[in-house]
């Protein structure tokens, strides 16, 4: 029951870490829109809407993308074709990066 006990708490302090870290990732995305470094993402989304026809499944905003500099929103859209594309997006001015498109889903 011990051993239980100790395996509990160990995980719940992990959980913790996560939940704190994931915080401060958040934080760190108002302050960059408050400050002017990154665009809303009602903006990236209206820019993305009017380059790209389709219902966007998904967005995530990255501060460090492997190869480029600054933030990114990698923003995941389904076309009326039922074709998945993958889109990154540069934070700070709204333009594309790049565009890889997937199957059919």
């Amino acid at each position: 029951m011990k051993n239980i006990w100790s395996l509990c708490f160990i995980i719940s302090s992990l959980l913790g870490t996560v939940l704190v870290a994931k915080e401060n990732d958040h934080d760190k995305a108002i302050k960059a829109v408050n400050e002017g470094e990154i665009l809303p993402l009602d903006k990236i989304l209206n820019n993305v809407n009017q380059e790209f026809d389709g219902r966007i499944l998904s967005v995530n905003l990255k501060d460090s993308e492997k190869g480029l500099f600054g933030w990114v929103y990698d923003i995941m859209i389904i076309e009326s074709s039922n074709r998945v594309i993958k889109i990154k997006v540069d934070a700070g001015t709204a333009t594309v990066l790049s565009v890889i498109s997937g199957g059919e889903k």
